[in-house]
Formats: structure tokens, sequence, C-alpha cells
């Protein structure tokens, strides 16, 4: 007979945005959550307050729930696990209240919120356990030329689908994107740090990114560019794209600059994980 459990802990190491590190733990759960088997993958979506659905693989519902980057999936050991994995499951269920009064509002629309109550219910019901590693890792130091640092912002530009009266939050990063390669990264009041962050999560698929600017002030930038690969859920636009500059070439425009380097990153290891969820 087959285990129906894995312990993969050499075979999962996900790594995790530098600056993001290691998820915090939560109390939040689900009131109430039926997880049964399907098939064909669907979105995660929660535009029904207080209702919370997704269609993904167990594998997909771990890289959402612990924010596993893009870059690292492609990892020999990563694809193994996410064929082990691959079973679809269909999660319908309902939020605590409070919760669910601002799912959907941007910039962040409660998403911190639904990814916790995810990994508590990967943990129940799927018996999840993990921990985390350092390893060194291939990353980008982000710098200024503080005598050419002139960071430009656009009054006007806000996330899609925002309020005609929307005023973003200090420290917002929103991302917005048009087929086939056009991108915007939208920064709001932002220290040096959370915009290397941004960097890291929206424009380089999880590689971290190292805030060495030196920059001590917030500030507010709007980056237009060209991007091979459009970061997973961007809002898109019905703008129509231009000739545009690479990522790199725009960061100088504003007097940043990226420099390979290397750098410590925590990896997210799977210890073990039920291949079937426990009875609704």
């Amino acid at each position: 007979m087959l285990k129906r459990t894995l312990d993969i802990a050499l075979a999962a190491l996900f790594a995790c945005p530098l600056n993001a590190q290691m998820v915090t733990p939560s109390k939040l759960k689900f009131e109430v959550a039926s997880v049964k088997p399907s098939s064909g993958m669907g979105n995660c979506t929660s535009e029904d307050p207080g209702r919370y659905t997704c269609k993904r693989s167990l594998a997909e519902m771990i890289f959402m729930a612990f924010q596993v980057p893009q870059y690292r999936r492609l990892d020999p050991a990563i694809v193994r696990a996410a064929q082990t994995y691959g079973q679809v499951y269909e999660i319908v269920a309902t939020v605590p209240r409070e919760a669910a009064k601002n799912w959907g509002i941007p910039p962040k629309g409660n998403s911190e919120e639904q990814v916790a109550m995810l990994r508590n219910l990967l943990i129940d019901r799927f018996k999840l356990a993990y921990h985390y590693e350092k390893k060194e890792v291939q990353g980008y130091s982000l710098t200024a030329d503080k005598s050419g640092f002139k960071p430009k912002s656009d009054p006007n530009s806000k996330p899609i689908g925002a309020p005609k009266d929307y005023v973003p939050s200090a420290g917002s990063i929103s991302p917005r994107w048009h087929e086939p390669a056009e991108s915007w990264l939208d920064v709001t009041r932002a220290s040096m740090g959370q915009f290397a962050e941004g960097l890291s999560r929206w424009v380089f698929k999880g590689i971290p990114v190292t805030d060495d600017t030196g920059l001590k002030d917030v500030y507010s930038l709007n980056l237009h560019y060209l991007t091979p690969d459009p970061p997973l859920g961007a809002a898109t636009t019905t703008e129509a794209p231009e000739p545009l500059p690479t990522i790199f070439q725009e960061l100088g425009r504003q007097g940043l600059k990226l420099t390979p380097k290397k750098v410590m990153a925590d990896f997210f290891v799977i210890d073990h994980v039920e291949k079937s969820p426990t009875g609704n």
C-alpha cells in the first residue's frame, strides 16, 4: 500500500522574499470550510464579502499560502513536489465577519488575512508541518546616486478598480500590467526598504532585492517599463503599449541602480503534509 503521507524535508526548499522572510503565524481561521477533490484549475476569489473560494492544486495552495517566489518554482525539487501534490481541491469557506469587511478594496484587499486563513487550513486539514532554513542566493543590491536621485511621481496614478476619490495609503506599492509586456509600479510615500521589497515581489518574482541606498526618507514615484514576464496577479489596463525602457533603464532615469549581489534568504521547507485532507 502506498503511504498516504510523504515527508520531503529535502525535496521541497522554497525561497521566501528576503524582506518578507518568514510568514507571521496567525490565529485567523475560516469559520467553516469545505475541502473537496476536484478537477481543472480555477481562481481563488473573495468577491462575495464573507465568502472565499479557491480551486487549485495542493502544491499551488502551498505556494500561495507561504508566498513562494515564482523563480524558485523552476527548481527540479520544486517541480517534483508540484507533481506529487498535483491533486486539485476546491475550497468553499466562510470567513469571520471582521476579516471580510474590506475584502476587494485596493490596494491590499485584505490579502494578508486571506493567505493567513489558507495557511491555517493547510496546517489543520492537511497536517502541514514546516520550518525555515537560511541559504545564500543570487539577488540584487539597490543603490542611489544621491545627487541625481529625483523621484518622479504622477499624482493621478492609482490601482485599477480603485474609486475616483481613492487616495493611496502610505507605503503602498501597486503593480499594473498591460499585454503583452508593459508594466507600471506605483509607489506612494514608501521607504526605500519597502520599495526594494516591491521590486522583489512584483518585478523579479521574489528574487531578493536589498536596500543599500542609505536614503532614510519616504518617496513617491512611478515606474513604467518593459517586462518579459508579467507579475502574477497584477491588474491589467486597456492603455495602448509604447516603446519602453527595461526596468534597469527606468530605475536609472530615477537615479537608482540595481547590481547583482549574493544575499541570504529564508527558505521554506516542508517536513510533512498529508496528500488528502481530513473530513469536512
